[in-house]
């Protein structure tokens, strides 16, 4: 299709591809931080580790409230400038800053007020990533991207080389956001892409009114609430094992929701990547939702990487939990329970993208809200009696409640993603990979390479096959 809404689909398409090869390289150096950790601590320690970290990561959200999230559609929609967001992200994290100040002073610095000033930090790193990419400088925010990343994992192998502890490794760990932040930071402020480093908006065109520090919390706070809410979902049946069945059983099921939260930056970073071409074709109002569409592209990239993933969690599990060592191997079964819930979440993350793109951020919170409130439930009930088994059931029904309900609010919003028809392709394509997987005896890593390979070689043959059939369609209409 030729005209804005074939260039917004385009568009979208480039923008994810290059926010996916930067989010790949960065989930892979954080996958691997987790698993050094895990690994080197232990499971016990892993889990209380592990608890501590979503804690900290929950109590973050007071220095971003929303922000991130409300740039990524301000900023290109011209509803609010730069300068007014960051000096709201300033007067949240010096207040955050009191709050952490205060907990060193109650008791010295503590694992838990380390990792908070860790996720502060790395809050302001992906804020301007955020920025560069409303900008169009694709490539800068990967550079901050990989740099944060990078540097984490070096600073904990450095650590842990030295025999550090928990604290030793939560330092290393704040350490390590201050040069993306510093890079992040010089990046935004020179000018590049024809774009303002005031405003961020391309030089020439007008831009967005000045706005006051409460007019932008004002715009931001559904989706603060939402982020809250999402953190604490994602993480409910962690803290639930934690405190009703122990350290142990919650390392198992931390290590399993590790390997599926690093998986979930990838449709974070495709719907990312095409959020300013969604965005755009929201803007312009109402359309179908056929296959030249911005937000239908992205369902359908999201579909054939969301079904490959979680085959392949599913059938490697065994050989995965066997990577952390033999302690982690009651980790597997949990793991393959939550494989399946991948494919919700994933699309999950287009739909709820979809709706702020459309300006309906102010949904989010109730959709969330009712996906944690029968994670917990759910959590309560089968956590005491089936442990981690029981809080992987749980999370794969919530997000799959979610998936139903997020794909009927894009619906109602006029801008509906139709997902049955991009999972069903993603399902058909995954076949030839999921049967090369179960006939190999080549390890995990082996198994790993040969489902890449043999998954990629179907995506070309299917490309190959679908551009023939256009040319004979097309010869005989002639």
């Amino acid at each position: 299709m030729s005209g804005p809404r074939g260039s917004e689909a385009r568009e979208a398409t480039r923008g994810s591809a290059v926010r996916l090869g930067a989010e790949v390289a960065g989930r892979v150096l954080s996958l691997g931080t987790s698993f050094l950790v895990a690994s080197s601590l232990g499971v016990e320690a892993f889990g209380v580790f592990a608890a501590a970290s979503g804690i900290a990561l929950v109590l973050a959200e007071g220095a971003d409230v929303g922000l991130q999230s409300t740039a990524a559609r301000a900023l290109v929609a011209r509803t609010l400038d730069l300068r007014a967001i960051l000096r709201a992200k300033l007067a949240l994290s010096a207040a955050m800053a009191s709050l952490i100040l205060s907990l060193a002073a109650a008791g010295g610095p503590t694992l838990l007020s380390v990792l908070l000033a860790y996720y502060v930090l790395a809050g302001w790193s992906e804020l301007l990533g955020v920025v560069l990419r409303a900008r169009g400088c694709r490539a800068a925010e990967a550079a901050v991207l990989l740099a944060f990343r990078g540097a984490g994992l070096a600073a904990v192998a450095l650590v842990l080389r030295g025999d550090g502890g928990l604290l030793a490794v939560s330092w290393a760990l704040a350490a390590s956001a201050v040069p993306s932040l510093l890079l992040g930071a010089v990046l935004v402020s020179r000018p590049g892409g024809g774009a303002s480093p005031a405003t961020g908006f391309p030089m020439g065109v007008e831009t967005a009114p000045a706005a006051g520090v409460g007019q932008v919390l004002r715009q931001s706070w559904p989706l603060a609430v939402n982020g809250g809410l999402a953190l604490l979902s994602l993480r409910v049946e962690l803290f639930l094992l934690f405190a009703l069945r122990g350290a142990w059983e919650a390392g198992l099921f931390a290590a399993a929701l590790k390997v599926v939260e690093s998986l979930s930056g990838i449709p974070a970073a495709v719907a990312a990547g095409a959020m300013p071409a969604l965005t755009r074709e929201a803007l312009r109002g109402p359309a179908g939702s056929g296959s030249s569409t911005a937000r239908s592209r992205t369902a359908v990239t999201v579909a054939l990487l969301a079904v490959p993933a979680a085959a392949g969690v599913a059938l490697l599990a065994t050989g995965i939990a066997a990577i952390l060592g033999p302690g982690y191997a009651g980790s597997a079964g949990p793991l393959r329970l939550l494989a399946p819930a991948l494919v919700a979440l994933f699309m999950n993350v287009v739909l709820l993208h979809c709706l702020i793109a459309a300006g309906r951020a102010e949904w989010l919170p109730r959709l969330t809200a009712v996906r944690l409130a029968l994670a917990a439930a759910l959590g309560a009930l089968l956590v005491p009696v089936w442990g981690a088994a029981g809080g992987a059931l749980g999370f794969l029904a919530a997000e799959a409640t979610l998936l139903v309900l997020a794909a009927r609010a894009t619906a109602m919003a006029g801008f509906g993603v139709a997902v049955a028809r991009p999972m069903a392709f993603g399902c058909a394509a995954t076949l030839p990979m999921a049967a090369a997987i179960a006939l190999w005896n080549g390890g995990t890593l082996g198994s790993v390479g040969l489902g890449i390979l043999t998954y990629g070689a179907t995506l070309a043959a299917a490309w190959r096959l679908a551009r023939t059939r256009l040319r004979i369609m097309h010869a005989r209409a002639r």
